[in-house]
């Protein structure tokens, strides 16, 4: 059976604040350090980078997954202990789901919001048995996380349980390991 590892969703973008580098290279050493791998879009930039570059700095497994047309580009990590070729993002992204045990989501753009909105709805329709964490760096998150409790005050949709918020890279992969709540979806 394949080792199963942490799913990393994260910014590919490379002008952005330290704080964000410091805490993707601090998650994926502390994913090595838990014995698991990190999988991500195998990307060389952002935090996409930062991350596999923590977890082999860390002597930690990076399988990068990557539609071919990124590979062709030489978009992807030269460091990837790994690299799975797709031919379509959505292939990409349940591989990436398919591999892991928990999904964490740094912040990053519309890649990282799709990536992150697919997982909580594949949660929230049991196809993902894996805890999804929202790492709010830096207050990143709060809109979003505003517009969710509204959506979810006004019944649009439900969020007890889908997902959990984390502030450090430990909280993190805390909460993407604690499987207690994954049979705890809440009705509206």
């Amino acid at each position: 059976m394949e080792k199963k590892g942490i799913a990393v969703y994260c910014a590919s973008a490379p002008d952005i604040d330290k704080v964000y580098f410091d805490f993707a290279r601090e998650l994926g050493a502390l994913i090595a350090k838990a014995g698991l791998q990190v999988v991500n879009g195998g990307g060389r930039a952002g935090l996409m980078g930062a991350t596999i570059e923590g977890a082999v700095a860390a002597g930690g497994e990076v399988t990068g997954v990557l539609p071919r047309f990124m590979v062709e580009k030489g978009w992807d990590h030269k460091d990837l202990t790994r690299r799975i070729i797709t031919e379509t993002m959505h292939e990409r992204k349940l591989t990436i789901a398919e591999m892991s045990v928990g999904a964490i989501a740094l912040p990053g753009g519309v890649g990282t919001l799709d990536e992150l909105f697919e997982i909580i709805t594949w949660r929230q329709l049991g196809l993902y048995d894996g805890s999804v964490v929202i790492a709010n760096i830096d207050g990143f998150y709060d809109h979003l996380l505003a517009h969710l409790q509204g959506a979810c005050d006004r019944h649009f949709m439900r969020g007890r349980g889908l997902w959990s918020v984390a502030t450090t890279p430990e909280e993190a992969l805390r909460m993407a390991l604690d499987r207690q709540e994954l049979t705890i979806l809440e009705k509206y």
